[in-house]
C-alpha cells in the first residue's frame, strides 16, 4: 500500500473515533407543570393575582369541574374557621380568619385561590398564603410541608366529593332508565290488554258470523215458503178473473 492511502486512512480513522467519542453538552430541559394525573400534585409558581405576582401553591386534582372545586374549597376552609368571599378587584376568592397553626402559627391567615384548568381538563387550584411580610414558598420548609399536606387533603375530599357527584349522576341516570323501563312495561302491558280483548271480539264476531249464517239459511227458508205461497195466491187470483 502507498503511503498517501495510509495518511489518509489513518485520519479518517481519528475522526471517526473524535466524532463517536465526544459528548455533546444540551442545555438541561425545563421542568413542565404536571398535566398528565396519576394522584394529585402540589407545586409551586410565580403566579399574578390581585396584588401582583406572587409565589403560589398549585394542587393538581383528579376532578374536571371547577364549580365543584370551588364548592369544595368554601366548605373545606369552614373546617379552619375561615370565611371566604370573592377577592375586591381580583379574579380570586379570598378566605380570611383561617387558623392553620403549622402554616401561620397563631395569626390567622389570608389565603388567596383561583381554579383553572390544565391542557389534560383537569382543575387546578391556585393557592396564596399570605403570611403577612410574604407569602408562602419552599424556602419555609416546614410551613410550606404543612401547607402541602393540607392541599393534598384537599384534593382528597375534592376526589370524594367527585366520586360522590359522579354517584348521583349515575343513579339518576339509573333511576331515569328504570322509569323508562317501567313506562315500557306498563305499555306492554296495555299492549297484551288490547291484545287480548281484540282477539276476545274476534272470537265473539266468529261466533256472529256461524249465528249469522244460521239466521240467513231459515230466512232463506222462509223467504223460498213465502214465495211459494204467493205464487199460489197468484195463481188463485188468476183461476178467479177467469170464472
Amino acid at each position: 500500500m502507498k503511503p498517501l492511502p495510509i495518511f489518509l486512512s489513518f485520519c479518517f480513522a481519528i475522526f471517526v473515533s473524535n466524532a463517536f467519542g465526544q459528548e455533546v453538552e444540551m442545555e438541561p430541559v425545563p421542568a413542565k407543570k404536571p398535566t398528565v394525573i396519576v394522584n394529585s400534585k402540589v407545586y409551586e409558581s410565580e403566579e399574578n393575582m390581585v396584588n401582583g405576582s406572587k409565589n403560589a401553591l398549585i394542587v393538581v386534582l383528579e376532578v374536571t369541574s371547577e364549580k365543584l372545586v370551588e364548592r369544595t374549597w368554601k366548605d373545606y376552609m369552614k373546617d379552619y374557621d375561615g370565611k371566604t368571599k370573592g377577592a375586591k378587584g381580583g379574579k380570586e376568592d379570598v378566605t380570611t380568619g383561617a387558623s392553620i397553626v403549622g402554616i401561620g402559627g397563631v395569626t390567622p391567615l389570608t389565603i388567596y385561590s383561583r381554579t383553572s384548568k390544565n391542557m389534560d381538563g383537569y382543575v387546578e387550584l391556585l393557592t396564596w398564603f399570605d403570611l403577612g411580610d410574604e407569602y408562602l414558598s419552599s424556602s419555609r420548609r416546614q410551613n410550606y410541608e404543612e401547607a402541602e399536606k393540607m392541599l393534598l387533603k384537599f384534593a382528597h375530599e375534592v376526589k370524594m366529593e367527585g366520586t360522590k357527584q359522579e354517584l348521583e349522576d349515575a343513579e339518576k341516570k339509573l333511576k331515569s332508565f328504570e322509569n323508562e323501563m317501567d313506562k315500557l312495561q306498563r305499555q306492554n302491558k296495555n299492549y297484551l290488554k288490547e291484545i287480548a280483548e281484540a282477539e276476545k271480539k274476534i272470537e265473539t264476531a266468529k261466533e256472529n258470523i256461524v249465528k249469522n249464517e244460521e239466521q240467513q239459511a231459515d230466512s232463506t227458508q222462509k223467504i223460498d215458503l213465502q214465495k211459494q205461497l204467493v205464487e199460489e195466491i197468484q195463481r188463485r187470483l188468476s183461476d178467479l178473473k177467469k170464472q
